[in-house]
């Protein structure tokens, strides 16, 4: 997909106090956990501060539910299979099998949560079905209503308050799973050895830093949908020193993106590199448009075209996507 628009869970409240009792009767079939229970040592009891309030978690949970795209990265990292996952991708995906991650599940198969980024509603009681002892749902838009349900059920983690729903950083994200499962140093390893990816690829290419840059995707009425630099595809871009110009600040309007309309493209011009995604032919959709075709970095040949894969793996960047998707994106934008 990753388009992520709104997501809508007003109405869940209802139908989770209807059906959790229900829900938490025995775990579905082809949940499996394959889940490391053990903490490190004076890790555990934790606070974790969140957006809606705080959460203490007294023991190493076995069973572990993830609501977010790239939740479940974190924990396989560290040796904990999930037993939900969300797609990275599109909604009626029927895996979450993905080049990053097919080594660390092996043959577990966890419970497909498709749909759940861009209607929570339809996640939550198959994740409660799986029993879990903690669930985590930090890269979401999780609301009040549907939180304070999930707390009733077990102990339940969202993103911290100072970022907003869709922008919460990789490194903010890792670190408050990690410390939700009692594993903060082994999880500060991983961050450092992912960050060394950035340091690495800055220092083997250090005429990007500073080059302005942006991700878009072509929208179906025309035009590109654009993705602010808090949104996971362009914290790919910041984290390799590329900038997102102050002239675009004013086209995110919906959060962690916004729409630029054919007539107004040439904002676009200016751009050292321009990264295009894909989403159901999008890309030659854009190609063939002309106010596109026209613009400057285009005629340059500044444009990174990626798939929708790739895409995808950008829209979450997790120390699972982060190494995959700057093997791929890197020489692109180097070139």
């Amino acid at each position: 997909m990753h388009r992520r628009l709104s997501v809508a869970v007003t109405a869940l409240a209802a139908s989770l106090v209807m059906g959790v009792s229900a829900a938490c009767s025995a775990p579905a079939e082809d949940a499996e956990t394959g889940s490391s229970a053990s903490a490190e040592p004076g890790a555990l009891p934790v606070t974790i501060d969140h957006r809606y309030g705080t959460t203490t978690i007294d023991t190493a949970a076995s069973r572990v539910a993830t609501l977010g795209p790239g939740d479940a990265d974190t924990l396989l990292a560290l040796g904990i299979t999930p037993t939900t996952m969300v797609p990275f991708s599109d909604p009626t995906e029927k895996t979450v099998v993905t080049p990053w991650n097919k080594d660390l599940l092996g043959e577990n198969r966890p419970v497909i949560l498709a749909g759940a980024s861009q209607d929570l509603a339809s996640a939550v009681t198959k994740a409660i079905a799986t029993n879990p002892q903690l669930i985590v749902a930090v890269n979401n838009a999780v609301t009040q209503n549907v939180y304070d349900n999930l707390a009733k059920v077990t102990d339940t983690v969202v993103r911290p308050a100072q970022y907003e729903d869709w922008q919460v950083p990789w490194t903010a994200s890792t670190t408050e799973i990690g410390k939700a499962v009692g594993k903060p140093e082994e999880t500060q390893k991983l961050v450092a050895a992912t960050q060394q990816k950035f340091a690495d690829a800055k220092a083997a290419n250090p005429q990007l830093a500073g080059r302005t840059s942006a991700v878009v995707i072509g929208s179906t009425g025309g035009g590109v949908d654009i993705y602010s630099p808090g949104d996971g595809r362009g914290q790919i871009l910041t984290n390799l020193g590329m900038t997102f110009p102050a002239s675009l600040d004013n086209t995110i309007t919906n959060g962690f993106y916004g729409s630029i309309s054919d007539e107004n493209l040439n904002l676009l011009s200016g751009l050292d590199k321009l990264v295009v995604t894909d989403y159901a032919g999008s890309t030659e959709k854009l190609k063939a448009n002309p106010a596109f075709a026209n613009l400057d970095v285009v005629k340059r040949g500044d444009v990174v075209y990626v798939d929708a894969e790739t895409g995808s793996a950008m829209s979450v960047p997790t120390v699972l996507t982060i190494p995959w998707v700057l093997d791929k994106l890197v020489p692109q934008l180097a070139s």
